[in-house]
C-alpha cells in the first residue's frame, strides 16, 4: 500500500502543465545565447545621486564621480525567434544586499519567467535567496518558487533574512531602460 502511494504520488509531479514545460525549454534555448551575447551586448547603467538618493538617470556607459552611486545595470538582448532577455543587477546603498532579474519575454514583449537573485548580509547569516516566477500568456503568474541558501552555494538554509519584493512588469517596454535600450539599437 505505501509503495502504491509513493509510486502514485511521485508520478503526479512528474506531470508538468504544458505552460511550464514550454517556458523550462525556452530557458534552457535561451541559455547559450545568453552566454555568448551577454560579454558584447550594450549594457545601461542607473545612478543616484542627492541627500536622499533622490535623482536618478540612465546613461549608456559607466561614470565616474564622487557624487553618483551605482544602483542598476542592465542589458537586453534579442533574438528574433525567442524574444528578449532582460538582466538587471541592482544595489543597495549601504551594501546590505544586491538583486539579479533576469526577466524573460516572448517575441510580443511579454513576459513569462523571471529568475531573481538576491545575495543578502541582512539575515542571520548571509544568504542567497532565488525565486523563479512563471506566468501565463494573459500575464497570470502560474507557479511562484523560492529557495534559500547559504550565500553563493547551493546548501539549503532556513535561516531568517530580510525579504524584498520582486518588482516586475509584464510588458518589456513598460522598462524604464527599455526606451534607451530602443534608442542605441537603431
Amino acid at each position: 500500500m505505501v509503495l502504491m502511494f509513493l509510486i502514485v504520488f511521485s508520478s503526479s509531479f512528474a506531470q508538468e502543465p504544458p505552460s511550464i514545460l514550454l517556458i523550462r525549454e525556452n530557458f534552457k534555448t535561451w541559455q547559450p545565447l545568453i552566454d555568448n551575447e551577454i560579454k558584447v551586448c550594450k549594457r545601461f547603467y542607473n545612478y543616484s545621486w542627492g541627500e536622499n538618493y533622490q535623482f536618478s538617470q540612465w546613461f549608456d556607459n559607466q561614470r565616474q564621480a564622487d557624487t553618483l552611486v551605482l544602483s542598476k545595470m542592465s542589458l537586453i538582448i534579442e533574438e528574433e525567434d525567442l524574444g528578449y532577455f532582460l538582466r538587471t543587477d541592482s544595489y543597495s546603498f549601504s551594501g546590505d544586499w544586491n538583486v539579479t532579474v533576469d526577466a524573460y519575454f516572448d517575441t510580443k514583449g511579454r513576459l513569462y519567467f523571471i529568475f531573481w537573485r538576491m545575495n543578502s548580509f541582512q539575515a542571520e547569516e548571509p544568504v542567497t535567496v532565488e525565486k523563479r516566477l512563471y506566468f501565463d500568456k494573459g500575464g497570470e503568474k502560474i507557479r511562484h518558487l523560492v529557495s534559500v541558501y547559504k550565500m553563493n552555494t547551493k546548501e539549503e538554509t532556513d535561516v531568517s533574512y530580510m525579504d524584498i519584493d520582486i518588482d516586475y512588469k509584464l510588458e518589456l517596454e513598460k522598462y524604464e531602460v527599455y526606451g534607451k535600450w530602443n534608442s542605441k539599437k537603431r
